[in-house]
């Protein structure tokens, strides 16, 4: 029988993130307007600012999409995978396991984590639920903040 269980952590937009679409959508606005005045005036100064505000504007959306992440745990048939999903657009995965492959698995503060682990947080900024921590092979540790049927099935799974 196949087990397939989904679960999203979802993320408010934060001050940050609404400081960063501001300044995207005015640098964008400020190039267009540079843009007419270089092109009536035929100015080379001109066409440098406008450039400058495109490049600064592409960069305040990527430091605009970095501050909204959501998780997403898929857990089918005893493998856990582990998205991040930025501004609901773009999806990375981060961890692809199977659960036997866990080391340990308890809460945050059962488990004692060395600082030569890497750890990878699988969980948005603003979350305040229980944490929960899995160690994988080659020194890594995630934090994760399952429910309580993704607990269910991780523990079913890790017991075979």
């Amino acid at each position: 029988m196949d087990r397939f269980y989904e679960q999203l952590l979802t993320t408010s937009k934060n001050t940050l993130y609404k400081f960063y679409n501001f300044l995207m959508y005015f640098s964008i606005a400020f190039s267009i307007i540079y843009f007419f005045v270089a092109i009536f005036l035929f100015n080379i100064f001109y066409f440098v600012i406008t450039l400058t505000a495109l490049i600064l504007s592409l960069l305040f959306r990527f430091l605009r999409d970095n501050q909204y992440k959501e998780y997403e745990y898929i857990f089918t048939n005893g493998n856990l995978q582990i998205d991040v999903i930025y501004n609901k657009s773009k999806r990375k995965t981060l961890i692809d396991e199977d659960v036997k492959n866990f080391d340990a698995f308890g809460k945050k503060e059962e488990i004692d984590v060395s600082k030569d682990f890497k750890r990878i947080c699988c969980i948005p900024k603003d979350y305040n639920g229980d944490i929960y921590i899995f160690k994988l092979k080659g020194k890594r540790a995630v934090y994760i903040s399952p429910n309580q049927e993704m607990l269910k099935l991780i523990n079913e799974y890790k017991r075979k």
